[in-house]
């Protein structure tokens, strides 16, 4: 009887491991395609076009 009890107790536990790290898995993934878009978004050429919308901006600012 209490050898039964370990046996499913353990079968449980390996389940629940095998969960957590199958939905690890696509998590770590994601994570790193999160961490590619703000590198992207870092590069000059992403600043550059805000940097242009605001000075367009200004201008018309100091024209009005």
């Amino acid at each position: 009887m209490t050898a039964a009890l370990v046996v499913v107790v353990i079968v449980i536990a390996l389940v629940f491991v095998v969960l957590i790290v199958s939905r690890r898995t696509p998590t770590s993934n994601d994570g790193v395609d999160d961490f590619r878009r703000h590198l992207d978004a870092l590069s000059p050429e992403a600043r550059q076009q805000v940097i242009d919308r605001v000075q367009h901006l200004e201008e018309d600012d100091d024209g009005a």
